[in-house]
Parts: structure tokens; C-alpha cells; sequence
């Protein structure tokens, strides 16, 4: 008989879990995040998306180029942060309305990176592998990161549009330095709109699994084996959203409405590469890492690397070929291009930053030998 009070208790409680609308809880990697009803998301909340309906999957998923060959070299797929939320429930980061959204945004941005110039004018998405790594971030207000940048317009004409995905340790937003997923947008030049993960109206979450600004693990260990992640972005000619999905498996993330964008409707421009913030902390050059913060001529397994990018074409994912090559300053961050029939177009990238002067340690190595002499005869 006593069983019987402590079953309809168990009953209650697990009413109120099952009826909740959101409730939290802790993934795999004790990431805090809330399950919350996909149409109380913070998208809803722009006044351009107050009566719109979601998409629940694209009209089509362009399918990548097939690779012939198996990959020569040893990498694995890293996990991005998951947690399986109820249906029409999205996870989304508990501090993520209350993170700062200070970026950086007064320092200088240097970058290495590579640009298409494959003869379509028009592309309608890209597509990437890129390894992840944990690069270091020097100090506050700087941050490193990995990505892929569909645009059109430009700085020159204040229009510049803009979607980006791909992985970066940013202190200032997450309170660590951890290796995390992100994406981005703006429709004015970075100006007033557009921001990280899902900090500001925006974005629609479809997956009720991935978690935006959620850790990737595990990540590339220097000189074995190298850790990647692959991201699709692409337009659905139908709805005009541009979606987002992860992994070889295609897993949906969700999409940027065609709403939100104020001149998007194709991208004049796609780039693949790293970017890191110099906020030249006492009057000199950041050492904050870009990549594995090594030069790309130490190779495979010891830099950062993206292999077969893709753009999309008439809703087909094409090879690209045909790129230009960028870094800010090659002293401190460089990036040279390859070809490989199982990699198609790829390249390394990153750097160190700032290197210490051997001078210096020169200097301090000695200081220590002749402190060390005369304690000896003193002594």
C-alpha cells in the first residue's frame, strides 16, 4: 500500500517534465542549454518574422560532389555538442541571452584566406571540410576562428550581406576558451544587425539536437590525427531561405530566413580561411594562434587545413578550382593552396601571431646564469 502515494507522485512529476514547454538541462560536455519551443525561439522575436512559418525541411538538399578516391590521409569527424530536446523543442545555450555580445569589433581583423573565382556570378551556397583545432587566444577582446563567408555587396557600398559558419575560441562571448561551433549574419555591414549563434532575432533552429555555440571535440592533435567538421550552406530556390546543415550525414541545423537579408538573393562572393582579432596589446603584434598556430609549410597533421570546397551552381554542388589566395601579413599568419585528386582544391593556413624574440630570451637565459654565479659564491 505504501508504493502506492510514492508511484503517483513519480506520475506528477513526470506530468509536469513531459507538459513543460521548456525545462533545462545538461549535455554530454555539462553544457547548460534550454529545450524551447521552436516557435519561442529569439528568431520570432524580429519584427520581419512575426508571422512567419517555419520551414521544417528545405524543398531540396543539393548533393556534394562525389569524392572517387578515399581519403590518403588520417582524419575523424568531430562531434559537435548535442542533446535530444522533445519534438518542436530547440536547444538553445542558457547563456546565450545573457552572454556579452562584445566581439572585438574596435580591434583590427587579420585574416588568411581563399577567394572563388570560379566563373558563375551568381552562387547560391558553398560547402567545406575544415579541421578544427584549439588555437590560443592571447587576451581579452581578441579571439580566433575558422570559417566560411557567403556575401554579396560590400564594405565600399555599406551593403555588405553576409552568413558565416564554422569554429572559434572567442572568451569574451562563452567565458572560456574552448573550441565551439558558430554561425553569423548581418544584412547592413555589421553595422546594427546580426550577431552570434542565436543572440539576437535571426536565425530558425529546425534541429531539436545541435546545440549553436555548443563545444566540437574532439579536436586535431599536432602531428596525429586531425579532427574536421564539413558544413553545407546552401539557398532553397522555393523559399529563398538559406540552410544550414553539418557532417557527412547532412544533419539539418536549421536556416537563415530570406527575410532577414537585404540584399542576398545570391552571393557574389564566397571565401574559406581563418580570422583572428590584434588587439596589439602593449603596443605590439597579438600572439593569438590562427589555426593549429603554425606556418602552412610544416604540412599535414601539424596546420590547419579546409579540402573540397564546393559552390553550388544552378542548386548543384560544383568543385572550385579556380581561387585566390590572401593573408593580411604573411609574417604572422600565411595560407598556400593545393590540389589532390581526394581533397580536390584545399589549402593550409595559420600562424602564431607574434613570435618572442630570441633576443630576448637570450637576454633572460643569461640574466639567470650570472644571477646563479654569484648566489653560488656568495654561498
Amino acid at each position: 500500500m505504501e508504493l502506492l502515494p510514492v508511484m503517483l507522485w513519480m506520475i506528477f512529476f513526470l506530468g509536469l517534465f513531459i507538459v513543460s514547454p521548456s525545462f533545462n538541462i545538461k549535455t554530454s560536455d555539462e553544457e547548460s542549454v534550454e529545450c524551447v519551443d521552436i516557435y519561442e525561439q529569439p528568431a520570432f522575436h524580429h519584427d520581419l518574422l512575426k508571422t512567419h512559418k517555419i520551414q521544417k525541411q528545405p524543398s531540396e538538399i543539393p548533393k556534394p560532389v562525389q569524392i572517387k578516391q578515399k581519403n590518403k590521409w588520417d582524419t575523424r569527424e568531430a562531434d559537435v555538442s548535442t542533446w535530444q530536446c522533445p519534438e518542436g523543442t530547440v536547444p538553445i545555450r542558457n547563456d546565450e541571452t545573457t552572454s556579452s555580445t562584445s566581439t572585438g569589433e574596435s580591434y583590427p581583423r587579420e585574416h588568411a584566406v581563399v577567394t572563388t573565382n570560379e566563373i558563375p556570378p551568381k552562387m547560391y551556397g558553398a560547402k567545406a571540410t575544415m579541421s578544427v583545432w584549439n588555437p590560443t587566444v592571447e587576451t581579452e577582446g581578441e579571439f580566433s576562428l575558422s570559417q566560411i563567408w557567403i556575401t554579396s555587396g560590400s564594405y565600399k557600398t555599406n551593403n555588405l550581406n553576409s552568413i558565416e559558419v564554422g569554429w572559434q575560441v572567442l572568451p569574451d562571448l562563452y567565458q572560456d576558451k574552448k573550441t565551439r561551433l558558430f554561425i553569423y549574419w548581418t544584412s547592413d555591414t555589421y553595422n546594427v544587425t546580426g550577431c552570434y549563434n542565436l543572440l539576437c532575432p535571426g536565425f530558425i533552429q529546425t534541429s531539436n539536437r545541435i546545440v549553436l555555440g555548443g563545444t566540437i571535440t574532439p579536436i586535431s592533435v599536432f602531428g596525429g590525427k586531425q579532427s574536421e567538421i564539413t558544413v553545407f550552406v546552401w539557398k532553397d530556390q522555393k523559399s529563398g531561405n538559406w540552410w544550414l546543415s553539418l557532417g557527412s550525414n547532412h544533419s539539418l541545423v536549421g536556416y537563415w530566413p530570406a527575410e532577414i537579408f537585404a540584399n542576398l538573393a545570391y552571393a557574389d562572393e564566397v571565401q574559406w580561411g581563418g580570422e583572428i582579432v590584434n588587439s596589439q596589446s602593449l603596443g605590439r603584434h597579438t600572439t593569438t594562434h590562427m589555426g593549429s598556430g603554425h606556418f602552412s609549410d610544416e604540412g599535414f597533421g601539424k596546420v590547419g587545413y579546409f579540402r573540397n570546397l564546393e559552390i553550388i551552381d544552378n542548386n548543384r554542388f560544383q568543385p572550385v578550382q579556380d581561387i585566390t589566395v590572401k593573408a593580411t601579413d604573411r609574417k604572422f599568419y600565411d595560407i598556400k593552396d593545393m590540389f589532390r585528386e581526394d581533397w580536390g582544391t584545399y589549402f593550409f593556413y595559420g600562424g602564431p601571431g607574434r613570435i618572442h624574440s630570441g633576443v630576448s630570451s637570450l637576454a633572460l637565459s643569461s640574466f639567470f646564469f650570472y644571477f646563479s654565479f654569484i648566489i653560488f659564491f656568495i654561498i
